[in-house]
């Protein structure tokens, strides 16, 4: 079995001129830009999401500290297509009639619910993963500084965050990486992003392996990008002399 797929492989002739031209194109171009939007917007909600649910968790307030353990909960053990097809078969229906059949009737309704179920999956893994690098910030340093008279703004802004932010960076990176990939999923919401358009040609065309070549180079070289800008991120802001302020802190406390 082995050797006859093999050798179908090895058989096979490529027709990349029918792939990338017409239509077949256009789709790709398409899908290309459906799915950056999808990666950038849900990437940036899950942060600004991840970022609110830190400091809910971190509140003087019981129910606040509550609500924000319950939604990570609910994020972290709900698969991310679940959340998509919440967004886009359920959520609608729970608004009057009116408001229904506006969401029903719109045509971004998917675009919009893979967004938000892509943006609400990964804002738990966000919110845990920023509240770590919080939290592996010494205390001692904390202490000193209020003992220096700094007020509890400038100890977030220059003692906390930027320490907090060196910690959490490189899984922040990687997480984002993983919802990147996850924007895939769209295609079960007929989202036309990069997958949707490689399912089309290759049910028309048959050419699965060139449209499936196209796709799997595209988020190879968009995530390969990414942790190349993070880890340049990395090493040019988040070293050791850029946070001469925060040991000059600790030296006095």
């Amino acid at each position: 079995m082995v050797e006859l797929i093999m050798g179908s492989i090895i058989n096979y002739e490529f027709d990349w001129q029918k792939i990338l031209s017409g239509q077949y194109l256009e789709w790709i171009l398409q899908g290309i830009q459906i799915s950056l939007s999808l990666m950038l917007l849900s990437s940036l909600f899950a942060v600004v999401l991840g970022v609110l649910l830190t400091f809910g968790q971190l509140s003087k307030y019981r129910v606040i500290r509550f609500i924000s353990f319950l939604y990570i909960e609910l994020c972290r053990n709900i698969p991310t297509l679940i959340w998509l097809l919440f967004f886009y078969y359920v959520f609608p229906e729970l608004f009057s009639e009116p408001i229904k059949t506006m969401l029903n009737n719109n045509q971004a309704l998917n675009f919009w619910a893979a967004i938000a179920g892509l943006s609400i999956s990964s804002s738990g893994y966000i919110s845990e993963i920023i509240r770590g690098g919080i939290s592996g910030v010494s205390k001692e340093q904390v202490s000193a500084a209020r003992t220096l008279g700094h007020s509890q703004w400038e100890i977030w802004i220059y003692i906390i965050w930027p320490q907090a932010i060196r910690i959490c960076f490189p899984p922040l990176v990687s997480r984002l990486i993983h919802n990147m990939k996850n924007s895939s999923l769209a295609l079960a919401l007929s989202v036309h992003e990069i997958v949707w358009a490689t399912q089309q040609i290759e049910s028309i065309t048959f050419r699965g392996i060139e449209a499936t070549i196209i796709a799997t180079l595209f988020f190879l070289c968009i995530n390969y990008v990414f942790s190349r800008l993070g880890l340049s991120v990395e090493k040019r802001f988040l070293t050791d002399k850029n946070f001469k302020k925060i040991k000059k802190v600790k030296d006095v406390g």
